[in-house]
């Protein structure tokens, strides 16, 4: 590579450095699990990999719904450039946990992971969390953006039941280890708050010059 090139590439690595750390701690991670569940000769590996991948999903599940708040308090756009890796990346990890379970725990018999649905809320609320994130990862382009316009939002606000549902499945699943699970749940009962309350200020400030004018024009017509 021409001294050139290498100036580019540096000058791109320099501004894009937290898209690299994403993609780069990501697949980092995705080879140390495989590579544990090859060669680690752990007793049950295919549970080890459905226990890390539920886990590390549910993380980047949630830094993704922190990217916007994060970006409006920190005052830091980078945030939202990150915002779809981290979801995709947590979607993908969620995707390999169920696989793990439905192979690991029911053998892919498709009669013994109805009965589990039925017989366990955790893995029924999973599902559901799950089958909502699917849309999300399907439209997540671009393009999907541009064509579904406005509806595109509509459609992406399912992270607000997905997201609960997940912490709900992580706490019903550990019950004599609640604490991780309780810190999830404080985590993204923080964020719906900045959420809430931005939407709140928001509605407020575009209706408060509506009632200031019709609060005057009641007092012009009581005069």
């Amino acid at each position: 590579m021409t001294k050139d090139g290498d100036a580019v590439a540096l000058n791109w690595a320099k501004k894009n450095w937290h898209r690299v750390v994403v993609h780069g701690v990501c697949i980092a991670t995705l080879f140390i699990l495989a590579y544990y569940y090859l060669f680690a000769q752990l007793a049950t590996p295919i549970r080890f990999v459905m226990l890390r991948t539920g886990t590390i999903g549910l993380i980047l599940l949630v830094a993704s719904f922190a990217c916007t708040p994060a970006a409006r308090i920190l005052h830091w756009q980078g945030a939202i450039q990150i915002r779809r890796a981290l979801g995709l990346y947590g979607f993908l990890f969620t995707a390999i946990h169920l696989f793990a379970y439905a192979w690991g725990d029911n053998e892919f018999d498709v009669e013994l992971i109805l009965r589990d649905l039925d017989e366990r809320r955790a893995m029924l609320i999973g599902t559901i969390g799950f089958a909502l994130l699917i849309p999300l990862a399907l439209t997540s382009t671009r393009g999907w953006q541009r064509r579904l316009g406005r509806r595109w939002k509509i459609l992406h606000r399912l992270v607000y039941l997905a997201l609960p549902l997940a912490v709900l499945h992580y706490l019903l699943l550990d019950r004599d280890f609640i604490q991780l699970p309780l810190v999830f749940g404080a985590v993204v009962a923080i964020l719906f708050l900045l959420r809430i309350t931005r939407r709140l200020n928001l509605s407020m400030r575009d209706r408060t010059p509506k009632i200031l004018a019709f609060l005057l024009q009641f007092l012009l017509v009581q005069h």
